[in-house]
């Protein structure tokens, strides 16, 4: 686990609570969140009042510590957590649904104490068991990414309509360029992979979107098929062997960004560069960008046309802010952080990419 410790200034820290009550004779404080621990010990009402006020800004998150943008998000959230006075405790989860489901079982057992944790579950299955017995003991759930039926409150990034925004976009680009003719392929996830992955279950929501949307828009526009792809090296091959079997497409979109970023190169090794402005690529940051480097390819203004996407620093505000507002006693809500349709010339695209230390 890594902590986010308040600011110098402030008087207590759960280091200072630890040391008082070993001074206070209650022993040793296991867990990650001290707060709860400490609120039975020993040693007069000034001890309890401090725990108190620690548990009383301590947020746990739950988010894998090897899935992209992590480094970013966490720079994001531990510097709103200082803004505005919290505590924020990640895990380090090493790898999928067994490490999580070990993680939350300490983030909200009796030794945990956090009043708030805040899960990206891999696997709902697994984690919903987990999050109900936490409700039962009067801790909030947040979910991020993946809805659970027993939560508190949830972070919202609906794949449904970043599909729609993303085909709106494609649409009115076949139209102005291309006649509103065409053929379309899409890129959706691999099936079978190793590692369960909270981000490709919004896939199966936006693919819908993107159908929809298209045939409405742009009715002359055609799927001619769909390719599989995670990442980018991949997406480039997948696409390009997809652009060897039906090579009239000249519409490729993606399930994420990395994908989109491969696309684009796929197409554009297809064709000298005096035909790029007939080819669009785009894709969908959800929940959010994964790396700089996409919006880079994005603002050379080529091939890749369009990402969709909440800005990441959003995204870190409300990993705080919606959790605080808990914390408080405030009534629970749904978080939707604004979504920008990005562009190569959009006035946002200068934004995220501050949002991200390095391409």
């Amino acid at each position: 686990m890594t902590a986010d410790r308040p600011p110098t200034d402030e008087r207590f820290d759960r280091r200072t609570l630890l040391r008082g009550a070993l001074r206070a004779g209650a022993g040793t404080a296991l867990g990650l969140g001290l707060p709860a621990a400490l609120g039975g010990c020993g040693g007069g009402g000034q001890l309890n009042t401090q725990s108190r006020a620690v548990a009383g800004r301590s947020i746990a998150i739950d988010y894998a510590s090897y899935y992209a943008p992590i480094d970013d998000l966490r720079r994001l959230v531990l510097a709103r957590a200082r803004a505005t006075g919290a505590s924020v405790t990640f895990s380090d989860d090493p790898a999928g649904a067994p490490a999580q489901a070990a993680s939350l079982r300490t983030l909200t057992g009796d030794r945990g104490g956090f009043r708030v944790v805040v899960i990206a579950a891999f696997d709902a299955a697994t984690v919903e068991p987990i999050a109900a017995a936490a409700l039962k003991r009067g801790i909030a759930i947040v979910s991020y990414v993946t809805p659970l039926r027993h939560q508190t409150a949830l972070i919202e990034v609906d794949p449904a309509r970043t599909g729609a925004l993303l085909a709106t976009n494609a649409a009115v680009w076949a139209n102005a360029h291309v006649g509103g003719h065409g053929s379309v392929l899409l890129v959706v996830p691999p099936s079978g992979v190793s590692v369960p992955d909270p981000f490709v279950a919004g896939a199966a929501r936006s693919e819908p979107a993107i159908r929809t949307t298209l045939a409405a828009r742009s009715p002359n526009l055609r799927i001619a098929a769909t390719a599989a792809a995670y990442g980018t090296p991949d997406a480039r091959q997948a696409v390009g062997q997809a652009l060897s079997a039906h090579p009239d497409v000249g519409i490729v979109l993606c399930w994420n960004d990395a994908t989109a970023v491969g696309a684009a190169g796929a197409l554009g090794d297809r064709a000298p560069a005096s035909d790029h402005s007939r080819l669009y690529a785009g894709g969908q940051g959800t929940p959010a960008i994964t790396t700089g480097a996409a919006l880079t390819e994005l603002g050379r203004d080529d091939v890749l046309r369009c990402l969709v996407a909440p800005r990441l620093r959003d995204l870190a505000d409300a990993l705080v802010d919606l959790p605080r507002a808990l914390l408080r006693n405030q009534p629970a809500q749904t978080l939707a952080p604004p979504v920008a349709v990005l562009t190569p010339r959009s006035a946002e695209l200068g934004l995220y990419a501050r949002d991200y230390a390095r391409p």
